[in-house]
């Protein structure tokens, strides 16, 4: 357990925002971004926030200042993580009186994840983009029309739509859902050869600066862009039941699909 422990940490170190993205921010088309690294001890003043301790002005000057350079509303995340399936309590930032309780709530979400939380460095101030979203799931999160594909040394092995029907139905408890949600993520899952050529150039684009294997999420806004909006390393991404180059064991409740993008012989 010791080993794979060690191995996991290493590959979500790997997976950090804070190593890939600055490698492809001038390549593809990435949500407006600012990283604001944090020492050690502010990073401690903030897990102690949980505790009632109040954090240091300046380390909440610096958080608002950061925020600023966005302006609201925001989309909040750690270098490692957003929480987004709390979204209303963390990641989506109305305003500057929700932000520290935002800031807060997502180091709760670290703490939290895992068995022994997931280690984070930075907090991370994203432009609030516009989804091609038509319902929300999990306190308010708009469901969209979302890709993740999977690359390994720099070529697309497989492709999925990122919200599979599992995970959805799983929101029934947070969120009310449109009687038709299912014939709506129907129509946000399904892709054509145009969708699957642009966003398997990027992806591969992105697998050039980022050797190994990866995970690469995508999300298009209202006006019709593709947008990268995250990435980790495939070892550590939930890859869809069923899928052939899917290396993990099956997940109870989850069923097969997505596509596969093979070589042609």
């Amino acid at each position: 357990m010791g080993e794979d422990f060690s191995r996991r940490r290493a590959l979500e170190e790997e997976s950090s925002l804070c190593v890939w993205y600055p490698k492809i921010r001038a390549l593809l088309p990435t949500p407006k971004t600012v990283l604001l690294d944090l020492t050690d001890p502010e990073i401690w003043s903030l897990i102690e926030v949980l505790d009632g301790v109040p954090p240091a002005p300046i380390l909440v000057a610096k958080i608002r200042d950061a925020a600023r350079e966005i302006g609201y509303p925001l989309f909040l995340r750690s270098d490692q993580g957003s929480g987004k399936h709390e979204w209303k309590d963390t990641c989506y930032v109305p305003s500057e009186e929700a932000l520290l309780p935002h800031v807060v709530n997502l180091v709760a979400w670290h703490e939290l994840t895992g068995l022994l939380g997931l280690p984070w460095h930075s907090l991370v101030f994203r432009e609030f983009l516009d989804l091609d979203a038509p319902f929300t799931a999990f306190m308010g999160m708009p469901v969209a029309r979302e890709r993740r594909y999977f690359v390994r040394d720099g070529a697309v092995e497989c492709a999925h739509p990122y919200w599979p029907e599992p995970a959805i139905r799983e929101s029934y408890g947070f969120t009310p859902l449109p009687e038709d949600w299912k014939a709506q993520l129907a129509r946000l899952n399904t892709v054509d050869d145009a969708e699957v050529a642009e966003l398997t150039l990027m992806a591969e684009t992105f697998g050039q600066r980022n050797p190994g294997y990866w995970s690469v999420d995508f999300a298009r806004t209202r006006d019709g862009r593709w947008i990268l909006i995250d990435a980790a390393r495939g070892e550590v991404s939930y890859h869809w039941e069923g899928c052939p180059h899917n290396p993990h064991p099956p997940m109870p409740n989850h069923e097969p699909g997505g596509i596969t993008l093979e070589e042609e012989p």
